[in-house]
Parts: structure tokens; sequence; C-alpha cells
């Protein structure tokens, strides 16, 4: 080879290095563009980016509990609404029996239920808030009262929820306040109280069986102390559930419930008056996945008489 044909290649070489790092980083970056382009859609500001959040109702199968825990939208509405009523032989009766004596249990059958708004933080926690509404006697004589007089617009609320799966097990913790301003809880001086639940289920992979148990705490607060031995500041309770899907719109629920209630006239904190072991049962409707209605009965099962056998009929729904 020439001394000239030698010198042209050697140029061309060093021409060809010094532009491989600029293709190489053109190439580099044609690739990335086109693995950005995959994952975000366009016209997202990548750096803005979220994980995709759970779906909820993969979170939360049972149909009862998702109704109840909200719309899946991020500002939603809510309602309850429920009939407690008399005895089954008389559902209509102008008294409801306190099959279980507990503390804070209204003997007036009473129309009442809920309105409230949520708001979702993320597709699995929200903050809630609630008013009740109802009406006491509806079907009655108002003891001297007008109708008017016996509706109420009462008890605010507000908390947050959170939802969650553990082992396969669907779980719901909700923390709450209340004020108290029902006529009821006004005749006893009970004016505020805090709550906590916590639900869990377990669907055995899916199957159509479920169980599951809901277990609450609450404490309540006084404006006074004129009806001290019927003022209880704590409350517990425990109601384990069992469900069976019928299909898509039905399914069988029964539920035991213990509850105990510690009262201001006690002074030992360890004393506690137990609440008669109660049982509900009932069949829940699913006409869609936020309109769930919930007619049932709730008995003594160590005294199981007609008499002692209260109707009711609650309704959930979302908008």
């Amino acid at each position: 080879m020439s001394f000239g044909s030698l010198s042209i290649a050697t140029t061309a070489l060093a021409c060809l290095m010094a532009t491989s790092p600029a293709f190489a980083q053109d190439e580099k970056a044609a690739t990335e563009k086109v693995k950005v382009d995959e994952v975000a859609p366009t016209g997202t500001d990548i750096g803005e980016t979220k994980p995709t959040q759970p779906d909820t109702d993969e979170v939360i199968t049972n149909r009862k509990i998702r109704a109840e825990t909200g719309a899946k939208k991020k500002y939603s509405a809510s309602a309850t609404l429920s009939y407690s009523g008399g005895p089954v032989d008389s559902p209509f009766s102008d008294t409801r029996p306190n099959i279980t004596s507990s503390a804070g249990t209204q003997i007036a059958p009473r129309i009442g239920g809920t309105v409230g708004f949520n708001y979702r933080l993320s597709s699995l926690n929200s903050i809630f808030t609630s008013v009740g509404v109802g009406v006491d006697r509806p079907f009655h004589d108002g003891q001297g009262e007008s109708l008017r007089q016996r509706t109420s617009v009462s008890n605010p609320t507000v908390g947050f929820q959170t939802l969650y799966k553990i082992a396969g097990i669907q779980a719901v913790t909700q923390v709450s306040g209340t004020a108290f301003t029902t006529n009821y809880y006004q005749s006893i001086d009970q004016s505020s109280g805090v709550g906590f639940t916590q639900t869990l289920v377990y669907d055995f992979g899916g199957s159509k069986f479920s169980l599951g148990t809901t277990l609450s705490a609450a404490a309540n607060f006084f404006s006074g102390t004129e009806n001290y031995d019927q003022q209880a500041n704590f409350n517990v309770g425990a109601f384990p559930f069992f469900e069976y899907v019928i299909n898509e719109s039905l399914n069988f629920r029964t539920l035991v419930g213990f509850m105990a209630d510690h009262y201001r006239s006690e002074p030992r904190s360890s004393t506690w008056n137990p609440n008669k072991v109660y049982s509900s049962t009932g069949i829940g409707i699913s006409l869609t996945r936020d309109l769930f209605l919930y007619p049932n009965v709730q008995f003594i099962p160590e005294d199981i008489r007609v008499s002692r056998t209260n109707a009711a009929i609650s309704a959930t729904f979302n908008l």
C-alpha cells in the first residue's frame, strides 16, 4: 500500500471513531424514547406518572361490605335507610323489645338512616362524613308529639377508613367520632363518642362460603350525671358471621352478637355488664354494586319466641 493510500485510510478511520459516540448516543436516546413511549400514554408527563392503584373490588369482594364502604369514585354520596320495627308477630308495634338489654338501645320503632359523603384519598383509603336522619314511631301515635317533632337530623359523624387484604383475608378498619344529638341520647346526657371497628372476612379462595367477624370498641362522653346508672362510658362488641352466596344477587347471612358495657356508676374498670347474646339472620339482596338490601330478623338463641324476635330491613346505596 502506498503512503497516500495509508494516509487516506487513517483519516477515514479517525473520522469514524470520532463520530461513533455521537451515533451511539443517538441510538441509545432513540431506544429509550421507544421504551418510554411504550409505557407512558401520549400526553403524559413521565415525571408525574404514578404506580397503578389496586382495584377496590379486587380487595373487597364481599357484597355487603363493598356497598357499605362507598362508591369507587373519588367523590361520592352515600345513604343508608332502615326500619327497626317491633317483633315479627307485630312488626308495626309502637314498641320494640330491647332483646339484648344493652345500654343506649332505643325501644321506640324508627325509620332512620344516614346521608353522607365520601372522599377517596386513594383507591383503598378514604375520609367520610355523615349525618343521621329519621323519625320515631313513624306509624303510631306520637305520644303528644307531632310528626315534625319526632323527625330528626342528628348525630353528625366524621371518620377515616382503610381497606386491605392480608393472606386472602379481606379487611376494613374504621375510626370515627360522633356528636349525639337525638332526643333519646340527650335524655341520658350522652353528648359524643369515638369509635373503632375492624371487619375481617375470608371466602376460602373465592368459594360461595365465607366466614368473618366485626370487632368494635367505643368510648362515650356525657354532659351530666343525672342518669348516671344508664350511662355506659365504654362499649365493646364482637360479631362473627357466616355467609353463603346463593346466586349473583342473593346471599344468606347469619350473625351472632356479643356485647358488653361499662357503666359510669361502676367504680371498677374491670367490671363489665355483658348483654344477652343475640343472633341476626337475613337475606342480602345485591341489586347493583352500590345498592344492597338486607331484610333480617334478630332474636335471642336461648329464648326464641315470636314476641322476642324483632324485624328489620336496611338498604345501602351510593351515588
